[in-house]
């Protein structure tokens, strides 16, 4: 006989049902006789062993040993038998592949009817699924603990139906103080909480709770020795299918320390804010002293230069017959100078109120003012040979004032360092550049400077050029970048000497 079949011959219907059932048992199921060599194995255990029903009928089942086991196990294994007929146990096998399995053995005695030993029966499981699995739950369990005990994270079960509330240890200690008594309903834990904090925590589990969402709340707990501990939690509602209750799985952390360092910085901007403001109204009070001191010595300054000035031409219209050539050339110098003098004056007025303005923010038409100022220049000397090329379309939100000045100040360069030209050329337009953005730009193809000493050109009195070459104060440029600044943008040039110059400017709100 090699397997279970072969024994049908000559059974009863009702054997031969229950030989079919033995035969498609999903467990392994062998068949010995009294001394142990194996009559009839089922498709299960070929299954988990490997081994063919010709393989094993005739051999005993320790050609499954794995060796894992002592000999004391078999020992134990036969006594129990020997007294209950009965052994049941867990035991590791080896299959025909030689691989290790562990199963799950249960072996009945079967005797005659005179109550000797007959037969054994032995069924058994593969357990290397569910043991993989249990492997793999604890293997994620011990992850999981190590991640909730590395972030502080305590896990917590909330009944809403019966307000019975479960915290592991970690959820315990963050509730109440280690080795103290964690709550263990819900109005437990609402009693550790401020009176102030109760309603909205109350209305913060309980809403989304009803309407099984998942819900978030920071709260404070008043532990036992009086200290305040900031709290979040996170949970998400769950009814269970099996016994129709809701319960409400979470975390919390603790977060006081975010808690503490946000409230000090809160408090250090408030200190900060008022200091700034105290700064602030300081700084105005020095700015209105200034400006009544810079108002107040232009005036003082500008009255005797216009009398210098005024008495210089006086003497030399009446007695200019009465005095000399080198006396007349005296007075002339003077004069020159004292208007020198005034107009440096008003350049530095204008200089300190490019930075002391308030300033408006509207649209503005650059194109059009620059043709304006194109206009005014040509008209002040009209014998020039001089081009304006301007594109149009170009607008900015700006300061219509500043940025008027500042035209004024690029341009009348443009025009003043082209003056030695045969044709003049001035363009202003837009450049936009390959690497993105743009900029724009005011160019002549005048003297040019060398770009050796580019970094002077911004910097009130600083001149690149001598007073006998082109007139000038040297705060233009310095006017041209302040007003930059204030618009948020920035300026520079490029040049080269004897071939013109192009300043570029920037303005954040070009529209």
């Amino acid at each position: 006989m090699s397997d279970a079949r072969t024994l049908q011959d000559g059974l009863s219907p009702q054997q031969q049902i229950a030989l079919l059932v033995f035969d498609n048992l999903s467990e392994g199921v062998v068949f010995t006789d009294a001394g142990g060599s194996i009559l009839a194995v089922n498709a299960g255990f070929t299954r988990i062993t490997g081994y063919d029903a010709g393989e094993v009928v005739g051999r005993n089942p320790r050609i499954l040993q794995s060796g894992v086991q002592e000999r004391g196990f078999y020992e134990e294994m036969w006594r129990a038998l020997g007294a209950t007929g009965r052994w049941r146990g867990e035991i590791v096998n080896r299959r025909k592949s030689g691989e290790l399995y562990p199963e799950l053995l249960s072996i009945s005695a079967v005797r005659g009817a005179d109550g000797a030993i007959t037969n054994y029966i032995g069924v058994f499981t593969d357990l290397s699924e569910r043991l993989a699995q249990e492997r793999a739950m604890r293997e994620m369990r011990e992850r999981l603990d190590l991640a909730l005990d590395a972030g502080g994270v305590g896990t917590w079960i909330w009944e809403p139906g019966s307000g019975r509330l479960e915290c592991d240890a970690r959820a315990g200690e963050l509730v109440a103080e280690p080795g103290s008594e964690p709550p263990r309903s819900f109005d437990a834990l609402l009693a550790r909480l401020p009176p102030y904090e109760r309603p909205r925590v109350m209305d913060a589990f309980l809403r989304p709770a009803r309407l099984q969402q998942a819900f978030r709340a920071e709260f404070e707990v008043i532990l036992p020795d009086g200290g305040e501990r900031h709290l979040v939690a996170r949970a998400r509602p769950h009814c269970d299918e099996t016994d129709g209750v809701c319960r409400v799985f979470g975390v919390v952390w603790d977060v006081t320390e975010r808690y503490l360092r946000e409230r000090e910085i809160r408090e250090l901007n408030a200190t900060l804010e008022g200091r700034v403001q105290e700064r602030t109204a300081e700084l105005e009070a020095a700015l209105a002293e200034l400006e009544s001191f810079s108002y107040s010595v232009a005036h003082d300054l500008r009255a005797p230069l216009r009398s210098l000035d005024g008495f210089s031409r006086i003497l030399i219209d009446d007695y200019g017959e009465r005095l000399d050539e080198t006396g007349r050339g005296h007075l002339l110098r003077i004069s020159a100078a004292s208007r020198r003098l005034d107009r440096l004056i008003e350049n530095l007025l204008k200089l300190s109120r490019i930075s002391q303005s308030r300033m408006e923010r509207i649209p503005v038409n650059l194109s059009g003012m620059a043709r304006e100022v194109a206009l005014a220049l040509q008209a002040a000397q009209p014998g020039r040979a001089a081009e304006f090329v301007i594109e149009r379309g170009l607008r900015a939100v700006g300061d219509p004032v500043l940025l008027r000045a500042l035209l004024e100040n690029l341009l009348g360069n443009a025009w003043k360092y082209s003056s030695r030209k045969a044709q003049a050329h001035i363009e202003f337009g837009l450049q936009r550049f390959p690497e993105g953005g743009a900029a724009f730009f005011v160019r002549d193809n005048g003297d040019g400077f060398d770009m050796a000493e580019a970094g002077k050109l911004f910097a009130p009195f600083q001149r690149l050029h001598a007073a006998d070459e082109f007139a000038g104060t040297g705060v233009g440029l310095a006017s041209v970048a302040r007003t930059v600044a204030r618009h948020g943008g920035r300026v520079w040039a490029e040049a080269a000497k004897g071939v013109g110059a192009t300043f570029f400017f920037t303005l954040p709100d070009r529209a």
